[in-house]
């Protein structure tokens, strides 16, 4: 059984983001054929680029994209075409249809909130909403983070009948393996003993992040600091923060091993005011069994987040940092909420527990269409 991927991204097991752990799971089942992009695909999401030339070069990407995918489909035999994000999927859709063979449609946050997070036009929003109702049609199967997107979508008048929630996991035979002992996390990484560790990471280069980075700046810390004089806060994560930060917040850039940091940390924290899908970084802190205080953002994406449970939950800017100190004055409540927070990734978001899902929703579809091509094949032999 042969599935065409698009796009083509490094296969690492280490790394926890949906497209390269997605391509990565699928490889282990099924003969998997990823896609290229090439040049044209990098100018068409520059931002800084004239935009009615971004929009001609859309047009030609996608078609460029759905004819090396239908190329290399008919050379292979594929069986189904798997695409990450909207406009992969047109380009998918596009191939899949002249083949004809199942479109399975991976939609990492819908796009009404998307426009608005990342304050995108109504033009834009009107356009992609066309779009995405036509790609609901091409597709045998659309797959979103959380049951939350399934009711936004239907809020927006689309047919959720081929909708099925696989939410963002994290991979506990992955994390146990890279997660020391906090000890010897913080010698490796020279932090002084009597130090509380708080940490937050996400590129920079996206808004809320850099939104949450700057409030942690400018906010947080400064409110933190005043109830626990010994905090000290990371930030890891790409991009810049566009001002110098006080001398106990500490930019890190980008970290070749996440993993080492969350073993450090006694908090994490999770100040997204903005965002669609599910937070991929709240999985990982829960993950490492590390205390966490979210944003109520968090709990759209993962309900079965509860305050004094599973993590600690800051309902406004002011009271996340009230929260924070509460954690880092109260170990015994930090190491419960980690465990309970573990607890729940390992139950509900591990991809131990969601993959087979995934490998057994595939091969459904693929089935399908093989004894559908038999049953065309013998009608025409009659």
């Amino acid at each position: 059984m042969k599935i065409a991927f698009i796009p083509k991204v490094a296969v690492d097991p280490a790394n926890s983001e949906r497209t390269p752990k997605l391509l990565y799971l699928l490889s282990q089942w099924f003969d998997v054929l990823p896609v290229p992009t090439g040049a044209l695909d990098k100018k068409v999401f520059d931002q800084s680029g004239n935009r009615f030339s971004r929009y001609v070069m859309f047009v030609l990407n996608e078609l460029s994209i759905a004819w090396t995918t239908l190329r290399q489909g008919r050379k292979e035999g594929i069986s189904a075409v798997f695409a990450e994000g909207t406009y992969y999927s047109l380009a998918g859709g596009l191939a899949a249809r002249v083949l004809d063979v199942p479109l399975i449609w991976d939609n990492h946050g819908n796009i009404k909130d998307f426009a608005t997070t990342l304050g995108k036009s109504g033009f834009f929003l009107r356009g992609n909403l066309m779009l995405e109702r036509l790609l609901v049609r091409m597709a045998s199967k659309v797959l979103v983070v959380s049951g939350r997107e399934v009711e936004a979508y239907r809020s927006l008048g689309f047919d959720t009948s081929k909708f099925e929630v696989l939410p963002t996991c994290a991979d506990m035979g992955l994390v146990d393996t890279r997660l020391r002992n906090r000890e010897d996390a913080r010698r490796e990484l020279g932090i002084l003993d009597g130090t509380k560790v708080v940490l937050f990471f996400g590129t920079l280069k996206y808004m809320p992040n850099l939104d949450a980075a700057l409030y942690i700046a400018r906010e947080m810390y400064p409110q933190v600091s005043a109830e626990v004089p010994e905090v000290e806060v990371f930030i890891a994560g790409s991009g810049k923060l566009g001002e110098d930060p006080p001398a106990g917040v500490r930019m890190l850039g980008f970290v070749p091993d996440l993993y080492l940091w969350l073993s450090a940390a006694d908090v994490c924290i999770a100040p997204m005011w903005k965002g669609v899908g599910i937070l991929t970084k709240v999985i990982d802190m829960l993950s490492a069994g590390r205390a966490t205080v979210v944003s109520p953002l968090a709990l759209e994406g993962i309900p079965e987040l509860e305050h004094g449970a599973n993590c600690l939950v800051g309902k406004d800017r002011e009271d996340f940092s009230r929260q924070v100190v509460a954690l880092l004055e109260d170990p015994a409540m930090a190491e419960r909420l980690g465990r309970k927070g573990r607890e729940l990734v390992e139950s509900a978001y591990s991809w131990e527990v969601v993959a087979p899902r995934l490998r057994d929703l595939v091969k459904e579809l693929a089935d399908d269409r093989q004894v559908h091509s038999m049953n065309v094949s013998m009608a025409e032999g009659r």
